[in-house]
């Protein structure tokens, strides 16, 4: 596996997982074109949309 560094502005947010979660997570977002990291920034947003839609969360815009 080779590391690559991107610079970027945006804050850094660490998690623990399962390793099998993981190897499954890399095999899905290699399949749609996304690091590990986009496919879970994107499953964030969709979550906090939802939430926000629903009451769960103020919308801060």
């Amino acid at each position: 596996m080779t590391v690559q560094t991107v610079p970027s502005k945006l804050p850094r947010v660490n998690v623990y997982i399962d390793p099998d979660l993981k190897e499954k997570g890399e095999k899905l977002a290699k399949k749609r074109f996304r690091s590990l990291s986009n496919l879970l920034a994107w499953l964030l947003i969709q979550e906090v949309e939802k939430a926000e839609k629903d009451g769960e969360i103020e919308n801060q815009e």
